[in-house]
């Protein structure tokens, strides 16, 4: 199927739409207009004809009990000129005067000229001349008849038309000028909106080819287009940020594994060139490193398994409160070694959830406070209850995190120490394993936290949790 440039479909469908409008717009003008100046034309008639019967009414003289006929006369041939044709009576109907039988010829001619007119220029009409009469009366007496004879319902002369016709054409003349520019604005406005289109698609383009570092730049004044262009470039962002996790995830792995392969490369080889004897001390450490290798492939599974779409979530009744002193307890012993005071405060708080991921959420939490505390320290968890969620704040008055890591230390492999090493223990994907079990709970899990005054984080889980 063939395909079309949007700014061509724009056009063509913005033209057409005007020409439809346009066209709507000066048929429906037209008739209006004709209607309207053919009601004014037949009431235009109807004044001259009721003037003309009053004008001959006053041409009546009581005391000479007669009318002044000249009079009559010239009115009649001058209203023979418009269209009207008349006869007068006097008041026992004797005919006065007749402009029939005063000039027959000139009265049939005109009667002919107004028909043929007519039926030429408004054929669906069906008109004919029709005979109005009226009483002439003086002091409330009749003193006479008129009979007003011409062309109904209305008929109009050539100057009429030629006015009609020329109102027509003034009006198809404003319709192609109109047409014109309609059809003008419509490629501005396609252009406009074709522009960030295009260029949203060319963006795209190079997205789909790995270059991720494209964005798009300009103003734009439409939401529509607007919104477009900003989810393009925040879906860029997002790539190039999974671009760079991936790189990152790649790199820490390798670095992960590189010390404890390399340790245990190393004193088998010197074992087995025999530099070195095979006593029990060292292969407890091979086997301590070999150990390091298990838990983060463990880990990495673990995640694995947290992040997949078939993470199913075995919810029940828990108690908050209760949950939070029995994993404070479990760390008991840890707490007491480093001299850490541990505390669980709050509300009594019952919601649906997962209780093996949610202790393994708040383990995790209360393990990190507890290893990044100072002697003398103190960890809490407190638990605060409300209509439409459950928050549980873990807070601890240890090291802290500076800003620069804080909004990181949910990555995978990512740790705050910045020399890598292992005195702290664990891979750096506690906290990703944390962040992905309130996720499936449809949660959040914020931080905050301030170098030298400790950290507190923040898991909100919303009520609206259900069995299923």
């Amino acid at each position: 199927m063939k395909q079309y440039k949007l700014r061509t479909v724009l056009a063509i469908r913005f033209a057409l739409l005007i020409l439809v409008a346009i066209s709507l717009v000066s048929i429906i003008s037209n008739v209006l207009i004709n209607r309207q100046f053919e009601s004014y034309v037949e009431k235009q008639q109807k004044i001259e004809a009721d003037d003309l019967a009053k004008s001959l009414e006053t041409q009546y003289h009581i005391g000479k009990n007669g009318w002044n006929l000249d009079y009559v006369h010239g009115i009649g041939m001058a209203a023979l000129d418009d269209g009207f044709i008349i006869k007068l009576y006097d008041k026992d109907e004797n005919i006065l005067w007749d402009a029939e039988n005063h000039d027959m010829r000139l009265c049939h001619e005109v009667m002919e000229s107004i028909a043929v007119r007519m039926q030429n220029k408004r054929p669906d009409m069906e008109g004919s001349f029709q005979v109005h009469r009226y009483d002439l009366m003086q002091t409330g007496e009749i003193v006479g008849y008129l009979d007003i004879s011409y062309y109904s319902p209305y008929y109009m002369d050539e100057t009429d038309f030629q006015f009609m016709s020329a109102l027509n054409r003034i009006l198809i003349a404003i319709g192609g000028v109109s047409l014109v520019g309609a059809m003008s604005m419509g490629i501005l406005l396609s252009n406009k909106i074709v522009k960030p289109i295009s260029e949203t698609v060319g963006i795209i383009q190079q997205i789909s080819m790995g270059d991720y570092n494209t964005r798009f730049q300009g103003n734009i004044t439409t939401k529509e287009l607007y919104e477009l262009a900003h989810a393009v470039n925040h879906m860029a962002e997002s790539l190039e940020e999974q671009e760079n996790l991936r790189k990152r995830l790649t790199s820490d792995v390798a670095h992960e594994l590189r010390t404890p392969v390399a340790n245990i490369a190393s004193y088998m080889e010197m074992m087995m060139d025999g530099v070195l004897e095979p006593t029990p001390e060292r292969l407890e450490t091979c086997y301590r490193e070999w150990q390091r290798i298990s838990d983060l492939i463990s880990d990495l599974e673990r995640l694995r398994q947290m992040e997949s779409e078939h993470l199913v979530l075995q919810k029940t009744e828990v108690n908050l409160r209760e949950l939070s002193e029995m994993v404070m307890k479990n760390f008991e012993s840890r707490l007491r070694q480093k001299q850490i005071e541990g505390q669980v405060v709050g509300d009594e708080s019952l919601i649906l959830v997962d209780r093996g991921r949610m202790q393994q959420v708040m383990s995790n939490l209360v393990s990190n406070a507890i290893k990044y505390s100072d002697g003398k320290g103190m960890v809490r968890i407190v638990i605060k209850d409300t209509k439409k969620n459950s928050i549980i704040y873990v807070e601890d008055s240890g090291i802290g995190i500076s800003t620069q890591d804080l909004n990181r230390i949910f990555e995978r492999f990512y740790r705050t120490d910045r020399s890598r090493n292992r005195k702290t223990g664990g891979a750096g994907i506690g906290l990703t394993i944390v962040k992905t079990i309130v996720q499936a709970h449809r949660g959040t899990i914020t931080v905050e936290s301030e170098e030298g005054k400790g950290s507190r984080f923040i898991v909100m889980l919303p009520k609206g949790n259900s069995l299923q």
